[in-house]
């Protein structure tokens, strides 16, 4: 499957997430995320969930408007997030984008913040996005960020340690060990055309930030 997949999750959507959705897209409604889909007017290709926060008229309206549903039971092992993430790798896309990831629950954005790291084993291009930050995680290699709309970038480590190389950014690093639970790698900015993060061991948030 040689396309991106949008999956629109149940956190904190706005209009702006439906510009960024582009024609050709399979998108993956969530839960409630995809009644909001259908209301905004951009019918998902696919529901998934168990569907516990929508109304009965609401999912209704979702089983009339959308061709293919996966509907699971309440009591499961796995949230809805995940049960998407799942069925997107399963497609092999070129790239997952993630939007409504984030939201007053922070459980639930935590554990969609560990869901990259489905994608990123299977090598697959991914962002998680909302409307002041982009989000991915980085394994061992060299990642390229381009100075653009994000003022901020952070680099945090995913495993108990990271050793990286900064060059292009206001602060730069050299073979740097960056321990779990510290924060030298917050708050940083690219101060040429381009950052480049290289990863020598371990796994990194890479949090580029507006706010």
């Amino acid at each position: 499957m040689n396309k991106r997949i949008v999956i629109v999750g149940n956190g904190t959507l706005s209009k702006k997430c439906l510009t960024i959705i582009q024609r050709g897209d399979y998108v993956i409604g969530v839960d409630r995320a995809a009644s909001w889909l259908i209301q905004e007017g951009r019918i998902p290709d696919m529901a998934i969930g168990d569907f516990d926060s929508v109304t009965k008229e609401e999912l209704k309206h979702i089983q009339q408007s959308v061709k293919n549903i996966q509907r699971f039971p309440k009591d499961k092992d796995s949230t809805d997030m995940e049960l998407a993430v799942v069925h997107a790798i399963e497609m092999k896309p070129t790239e997952v984008l993630v939007l409504g990831g984030t939201g007053s629950r922070m459980d639930h954005t935590m554990a969609t913040w560990h869901l990259l790291d489905l994608l990123l084993e299977e090598k697959i291009l991914h962002v998680l996005l909302n409307e002041t930050n982009r989000i991915r995680l980085v394994g061992r290699g060299k990642t390229i960020i381009e100075k653009a709309s994000y003022r901020y970038i952070s680099i945090l480590p995913y495993t108990k340690s990271i050793m990286l190389s900064l060059n292009g950014f206001r602060y730069n690093l050299v073979y740097k060990t960056l321990q779990q639970g510290t924060t030298l790698g917050v708050s940083n900015e690219i101060q040429k055309a381009q950052g480049i993060i290289r990863i020598f061991s371990g796994k990194a948030w890479v949090i580029e930030s507006n706010d």
